[in-house]
């Protein structure tokens, strides 16, 4: 949002928009009401997974982009990439910190099951 401010149109959709026109992927974050991410001419939104109410947002929007990163790296679609990357960060709000417990593990690879998405090899 603070790409566009002073902008006339502003909002999730304008910001995934500006993005698009610089970037090849664009993702806005929403909290708790998920996502909106745009390649070439498609656009998603996606909805979080999970408490909509955080314990403690600390490392979300970081672990959300390591589940988008890791669908793309594993071919993933668009859609998919962002629902990986809701149950990645989906995880770490569960617990105060920026770190996941091993419970909150345990729930994103269910999550992920869940979802259709592929589980990494190396699971806790």
């Amino acid at each position: 949002m603070e790409l566009l401010r002073g902008e006339q149109t502003s909002g999730p959709e304008a910001a995934a928009e500006f993005l698009a026109r610089h970037c090849k992927w664009a993702v806005v974050t929403l909290g708790a009401n998920g996502c909106i991410a745009r390649h070439g001419k498609e656009i998603v939104r996606v909805p979080a997974i999970g408490e909509s109410k955080a314990t403690d947002a600390t490392g979300a929007g970081d672990l959300f982009a390591c589940g988008f990163l890791y669908g793309l790296v594993k071919g993933l679609s668009l859609e998919e990439c962002c629902k990986a990357g809701a149950c990645s960060g989906g995880s770490v709000i569960r617990a105060l910190g920026g770190e996941v417990t091993p419970e909150n593990w345990q729930w994103m690879y269910k999550q992920m099951q869940i979802k259709g998405l592929p589980l990494p090899d190396n699971r806790k």
